[in-house]
């Protein structure tokens, strides 16, 4: 199974909260710029079953900035799955970056560098948690599948870990140089196309 690209997709509203006075030191020119890259590891099991391992490579990217606007994609790439990647578009202010929709049960925000995130549906149920700091960035995502996939039967429960970093530059904003691509996007809506960076 390739290509798999996990979409929150949910009506955008605004948080905020600073970690310093500096100027010009909000949520892009802090975390955009070069990418961070590690690896994924994590397990996959099919209704309380049959769980095997996973691993591979990681990063972590902003990209489609805006003055208040930037999407978070978490990319990884494992041995036994393929591609897996989570796209997170949502509002900045300041330090603190805030996706959310109508519905209490979908949200994700990155506060005080703390990823704390939640995704609610007749599909499946995901969770995030996790520290994206100036050099280096962890994220968990636990989702479990309520209905058959595409890509996973129902019952499944998929689990991956994130570690990443990277050396800073002077660059920041929007993902300088990588080249972007067009990929399936699986939302919990439906599948619908996405880009995403290809760094």
């Amino acid at each position: 199974m390739k290509n798999i690209v996990l979409l929150i997709v949910a009506m955008l509203s605004l948080g905020c909260t600073k970690e310093n006075d500096q100027p010009n030191q909000d949520f892009t020119s802090v975390y955009g710029g070069v990418p961070y890259k590690g690896t994924v590891s994590g397990t996959v099991s099919i209704d309380g079953g049959n769980e095997f391992a996973l691993s591979g490579k990681g990063s972590i990217a902003l990209m489609e900035a805006t003055k208040d606007s930037v999407s978070i994609v978490f990319l990884s790439d494992l041995d036994k799955l393929g591609e897996i990647n989570i796209k997170v578009p949502g509002k900045y202010d300041g330090n603190s970056f805030y996706m959310e929709d109508e519905n209490p049960n979908i949200y994700f925000k990155i506060i005080d560098q703390n990823i704390d995130g939640k995704s609610i549906s007749d599909r499946q149920e995901m969770t995030f948690k996790g520290k994206l700091e100036k050099e280096s960035g962890q994220m968990k995502m636990i989702a479990v599948f309520k209905q058959d996939t595409e890509s996973f039967p129902k019952g499944t429960r998929l689990e991956l870990n994130f570690d990443t970093n990277r050396a800073i530059s002077n660059s920041s904003g929007d993902v300088g140089g990588c080249p972007t691509r067009l990929v399936p996007v699986w939302s919990p809506n439906g599948v619908v196309m996405g880009m995403v960076p290809d760094c």
